[in-house]
């Protein structure tokens, strides 16, 4: 792969520390559900050789979510995350009639109730845990749940160690949308779970309404 990117990448990706073994050639095409599709079949998660970045055109990497990481290091650690084993879990707030999608690598229910409770993502403090369950390609499961759920995601700020930033994925959907869009990553991935762990006595509770956002206001599902 080294012909295929600049030494300024090349110092850029050991910075990173990023293994060339994560890079797939995009042969000068930009991200796709095609070329996404590829990366995933071949275990990459950096596609390089890619179209030029809008913002630099000597930048031509790009994460397998679409982003260009020398623009923005913050979204290589997700990339990386990809083939990482870990936890996925729903969260759901009643006072924000929202849903959360998170992450961990911490499994255990009383560690993921504690921080969702000091979170306070989206500026609630009333999280629940409804859902979790174990993977062994976290980041994989989780951008492709947030895929199909990405018209009801909502745009909130949380709090964390006294200051405000962006909610992470929250979304304005039940509790049941939400395990829709899981079965279904399930099953069009073939996706193996552990530690599966659903609160059903009180999962009806969060059942809130299907809000599509547009680009002016939200719109309820029918």
């Amino acid at each position: 792969m080294k012909h295929l990117i600049t030494k300024e990448q090349e110092t850029f990706l050991k910075k990173h520390k990023i293994s060339s073994e994560l890079l797939f050639d995009a042969q000068g095409e930009d991200i796709s559900e095609n070329l996404q599709k590829s990366m995933t079949e071949a275990d990459k998660v950096i596609a390089c050789n890619t179209a030029p970045c809008t913002e630099n055109d000597t930048h031509t990497l790009r994460t397998i979510g679409g982003f260009c990481p020398q623009c923005d290091t913050t979204k290589i650690a997700a990339a990386l995350r990809e083939l990482k084993p870990g936890y996925i879990y729903f969260s759901g707030s009643k006072r924000g009639g929202l849903i959360k999608i998170g992450s961990t690598n911490e499994g255990k229910s009383k560690t993921l109730t504690l921080n969702l409770a000091t979170a306070r993502d989206g500026g609630y403090d009333d999280w629940e845990l409804l859902f979790s369950a174990k993977t062994p390609t976290l980041g994989r499961v989780e951008r492709l749940i947030t895929d199909k759920l990405a018209e009801y995601k909502a745009a909130y700020q949380s709090e964390k160690s006294g200051k405000l930033q962006n909610g992470g994925e929250l979304y304005r959907c039940s509790f049941l949308k939400a395990k829709e869009a899981y079965l279904a990553v399930t099953e069009e991935n073939q996706f193996d779970f552990t530690q599966v762990s659903e609160k059903k006595h009180i999962t009806s509770e969060y059942q809130f309404k299907n809000l599509k956002m547009t680009a002016r206001k939200a719109v309820i599902e029918a």
